[in-house]
């Protein structure tokens, strides 16, 4: 058995949702024996993980702080290996400007988008693009953060007397925010999970289906508010190519471990939205439930998670 320190909370807007999946998290490898430490982020996390010199650290942070390539780096410094993506990877997949800028590179498809940061809209009056950037992509938009998760400051734009609105809700969030194209057909959520020594295989494709509105943060947190069909009722030949999109992604942005790639399949194409390199291990997460839906228990896809990490000598990206 093993000396695990557990990463939670943290300072992001996900912090309440880092919290549930610690706690999950935790409670598992106490099933399963391991001798377990909850560690919030704060100043004193670096000489708390020196006194305890754990085996592995199990992050579960979510957000910045978390999801960003810091904490990563930190456990690489200490020598304490984690689960989860390296730094690098880490920061490609945080920032969805980064990630869909390699994807798109790969030749994975992701929809059409716009990136603008603050500093050019206060110094370099860019808020004149707006209007030229949204008439290029079309109506309706999404305008979100480039560096959040959980939907947060996520706004639907039907027409330009919304777009100002939704770029300063965005930025209540992020210093960069992308303006993106909104695209309509069955959201499909797929999660990627590696074994010791082997190939990153697909879990399972969830189609998720909100009962009102959009997925947003209510939608994903509150049991009853969303529904899930695994696997995803598409076709044989869409099936396929989400599988072979989200190993292509997986592989494009150095994913290690596991990780969640969000998609919306648009006329029969997958459209990659989101990558989570830290996805949620809550009650009504995906991919918890696609675990459940292949035959495998909560307490085996986190020791599967920790045998990697604790097996793993690759240099991860």
């Amino acid at each position: 058995m093993a000396k695990v320190v557990v990463l939670r909370g943290g300072h992001s807007m996900e912090r309440d949702v880092s919290f549930v999946t610690g706690k999950r998290v935790e409670r598992a490898l106490e099933r399963l024996g391991h001798e377990v430490h909850p560690l919030d982020i704060e100043e004193t996390t670096t000489e708390r993980l020196i006194a305890l010199a754990p085996d592995a650290a199990f992050i579960c942070l979510h957000g910045p702080g978390g999801e960003d390539g810091t904490v990563q780096a930190l456990l690489e410094t200490l020598a304490i290996p984690y689960t989860g993506s390296g730094p690098l990877s880490s920061i490609r997949c945080m920032d969805k400007d980064y990630a869909k800028r390699a994807l798109r590179a790969a030749g994975v498809e992701t929809p059409p988008f716009r990136t603008f940061l603050r500093r050019a809209m206060n110094e370099m009056g860019a808020a004149a693009a707006l209007d030229l950037a949204a008439a290029s992509l079309g109506y309706p938009l999404a305008v979100k953060p480039a560096r959040e998760g959980s939907s947060f400051g996520l706004s639907r734009v039907e027409g330009s007397d919304g777009l100002l609105e939704a770029v300063y809700e965005a930025f209540g969030y992020d210093a960069k925010i992308i303006l993106e194209r909104w695209t309509e057909g069955p959201e499909v959520s797929v999660p990627m999970l590696e074994s010791v020594g082997g190939e990153p295989e697909v879990l399972g494709l969830v189609e998720i289906r909100p009962r009102e509105g959009e997925y947003d943060f209510q939608a994903k947190y509150t049991p009853g508010a969303t529904d899930f069909a695994i696997p995803a009722e598409v076709p044989d030949s869409v099936a396929a190519r989400l599988r072979e999109t989200a190993l292509t992604t997986y592989r494009t942005l150095g994913c290690s471990g596991f990780a969640r790639i969000d998609t919306i399949v648009e006329e029969g194409v997958p459209k990659v939205l989101d990558v989570k390199t830290i996805p949620g291990f809550t009650e009504t997460s995906t991919f918890p439930l696609a675990a459940e839906a292949a035959g495998m228990s909560f307490e085996e896809l986190v020791e599967k998670i920790l045998s990697v990490a604790l097996k793993d000598e690759t240099v991860k990206l």
